[in-house]
């Protein structure tokens, strides 16, 4: 029996462009985050189709995103900007899907987080191997 990948079970591509649009329509209002994003993001149709790949490799999905999280060093993110993003990230997930697929999108978003955290203060990554 094969299990369906969190990818499948959210609902695929047109969850995650309704999950990324609905965060982001946020997100652009947001006091802390919305100046970030302001400053920074210019194609908002390209940054939404961008965030949707990255959340489809995430999620067990296409493996589309190429890129790598080292591009959000140079923004001069803070704590607040991080524990902004991942409550935002937590109201969004829970109105759209089941507590379940929340859980699961939630530990997700608390990896990254605090992997960009950390390399925003310049902790180097563990390597494992």
């Amino acid at each position: 029996m094969q299990t369906l990948s969190l990818y499948e079970r959210l609902g695929g591509r047109p969850a995650l462009d309704a999950l990324v649009a609905a965060f982001y329509g946020d997100a652009q209002h947001d006091p802390v985050l919305g100046p970030v994003f302001a400053a920074h993001v210019h194609d908002w149709t390209s940054h939404l189709a961008t965030v949707a790949d990255f959340w489809s490799t995430q999620t067990g999905g296409p493996p589309l995103y190429r890129g790598g999280m080292g591009r959000h060093i140079r923004l001069g993110l803070r704590p607040e900007h991080f524990s902004s993003w991942l409550a935002l990230w937590e109201k969004t997930v829970r109105r759209l899907f089941a507590a379940d697929l929340a859980d699961e999108l939630m530990v997700i978003a608390r990896f990254i987080a605090g992997r960009l955290e950390g390399m925003a203060a310049g902790v180097p990554a563990l390597r494992v191997g």
